[in-house]
């Protein structure tokens, strides 16, 4: 299966970026930019094919891709003065140019005098060149020539019309933005393909499905019961008139309470009273439908928990572990070394692990068949305590088809997920708990592609959705090396009227490429080692 899963994030990952890259081409080739390449991949070429004047390229490793655009390079030219060239000339028209000497071939020996082969303002191309006899000679080289390299290298050369820098403002903008814009398309038209499939969610509070063995089909919840009212401990009785009045009261919801439900079925009002089921969310452990032993009834695949061998029907017996410091609160202020070992039900089990909930490694005494064991298990940061835990009764809400409800929730969808990033960077640069070490990879990213594949093929839909938004967004900082801080230096030109010089904003690019570099080999390992536990 590993092979499978392998597959399944190269797809994933693959889709994504080929979306990305086919708008910086498409935009490119639009505005009469010369493209020498159009690579998905990186590293050494699997596959290569030449159509028109652009090489398509699959490369071996499966991150990334890139469209090489000329004028990209601040360094345009390929040879220098003094340089000895040989050249193949046809009407008196240069039409390759060979860096070496090629074997059988019709080839002219030149040494370079001078040359222009940019020809900026309309200017003729050329070459002036000494013979081996000592002789001057002056030559128009074509528009579309070659550069020869090797045997099995070579490059259509770039002269200033055909470069990124020679398009007006707006194509060069629209060239630039179109990964990102079509990565934002793709996640639109993604979500509206689920939302097509699933449905839309209808404002009324009506059940559209019951989660099998759950709490609220074990006490007799049904499909198209519609909610009333909900009631738990002493608290008064609410009133639900939509699926937003549920998801509140839920937020106040006091573990292991038995809640009453009033429901209207066939015109008939009827009453259920359903106990939820306690989901640990930073481990992957639930309780089923009995929350008042503390037996593991539920394992979520993938998680933690199933990674180091807990399994359903154990029983938790005690939990131990040292907390790490939450900065921002004072409910931890400082490291403690914790044990509990008086748990009684779930919701003990859940107090317990809400005192672990940035990162921390726990140990879990459980018994299993009359045996005592001990697990040391990583769980996942959950930024505050009250996200420890879930509640779930298994109920699912309705939901209708509708075209254009589905077309405006793909887009809401996606807005929902930048919405999400923006969240995300709020709690890196505004959150003690938060640092660049809770970022994912690759490594991460193949977990989390290997979890949503197990749950299903619209789950997986919605990965790929939600990483293409994503990347989108990312894309789009003003970073150096990102298409936004390619869009920053294009801002800065049309405030100032005067373009940054090209080899200044390539030195910086480079330096923020690399400094990308170092970033994805730290999050890489800081995958491996939170993967591995």
């Amino acid at each position: 299966m590993f092979i499978v899963y392998i597959l399944i994030f190269v797809f994933v990952l693959g889709i994504v970026v080929l979306v990305h890259e086919f708008g910086h081409f498409l935009f490119a080739k639009r505005a009469g930019i010369l493209c020498h390449e159009f690579s998905i991949g990186m590293g050494p070429a699997l596959y290569k094919t030449k159509k028109g004047e652009t090489t398509y390229a699959l490369r071996a490793i499966p991150l990334g891709g890139y469209v090489s655009m000329a004028g990209e390079d601040p360094e345009t030219d390929k040879i220098k003065k003094g340089q000895v060239i040989y050249l193949q000339i046809i009407k008196n028209i240069v039409q390759k140019i060979y860096l070496y000497k090629p074997n059988d071939i019709d080839i002219v020996y030149a040494k370079v005098i001078d040359f222009d082969l940019y020809g900026k303002d309309g200017k003729q191309l050329y070459i002036h060149y000494e013979s081996k006899n000592k002789e001057a000679h002056f030559v128009n080289v074509a528009s579309d020539a070659y550069y020869h390299f090797t045997e099995k290298l070579s490059q259509q050369i770039a002269p200033y019309d055909r470069c990124f820098e020679s398009k007006s403002w707006i194509n060069r903008f629209l060239t630039v933005v179109a990964g990102a814009g079509f990565n934002f398309i793709l996640a639109t038209l993604v979500f509206i393909i689920i939302n097509f499939v699933n449905g839309i969610e209808v404002k009324a509070p009506v059940i559209g499905g019951i989660v099998s063995n759950s709490p609220a089909e074990i006490q007799g919840i049904q499909k198209g019961d519609k909610i009333i009212s909900m009631k738990y401990g002493t608290n008064e009785t609410v009133s639900i008139n939509d699926w937003n009045d549920l998801a509140n009261y839920m937020n106040r919801y006091k573990l292991g309470e038995p809640i009453t439900f009033t429901v209207l079925r066939n015109g008939k009002e009827e009453q259920f009273i359903v106990t939820p089921e306690i989901y640990i969310a930073t481990l992957g452990i639930g309780s089923g439908d009995n929350v008042e032993g503390t037996e593991i009834n539920y394992i979520q695949v993938n998680s933690n928990a199933a990674k180091i061998g807990l399994q359903k029907g154990d029983v938790i017996t005690a939990i131990s572990g040292t907390t790490n410091d939450d900065r921002n609160t004072k409910e931890i202020d400082e490291t403690r070394t914790l044990h509990f070992d008086n748990l009684a039900n779930w919701a003990d089990i859940s107090n317990a692990l809400r005192n672990f909930y940035l990162s921390e490694k726990v140990s879990i005494t459980i018994l299993r068949d009359g045996n005592e064991h001990v697990f040391d298990v990583q769980t996942i940061k959950a930024i505050e305590p009250d996200n420890v835990t879930q509640t779930v009764i298994g109920i699912e809400h309705a939901t209708e088809f509708n075209f254009f409800g589905s077309i405006g929730k793909g887009v809401t969808d996606t807005t929902g997920v930048i919405g999400s990033v923006f969240e995300t960077f709020g709690l890196l640069f505004g959150d003690k708990n938060v640092g660049v070490g809770d970022l994912s990879g690759p490594v991460g990213i193949y977990d989390m592609t290997k979890t949503f594949a197990m749950a299903g093929i619209m789950s997986l839909l919605f990965w790929v959705a939600f990483i293409s938004a994503n990347i989108g967004f990312v894309n789009l900082l003003p970073l150096p090396a990102l298409d936004g801080g390619r869009l920053l230096f294009l801002v800065f030109e049309a405030i100032v009227r005067k373009p940054v010089n090209r080899k200044v904003e390539g030195y910086i690019h480079t330096v923020g490429f690399i400094l990308f570099m170092l970033l994805f080999l730290y999050v890489t390992f800081n995958d491996i080692i939170r993967i591995r536990g």
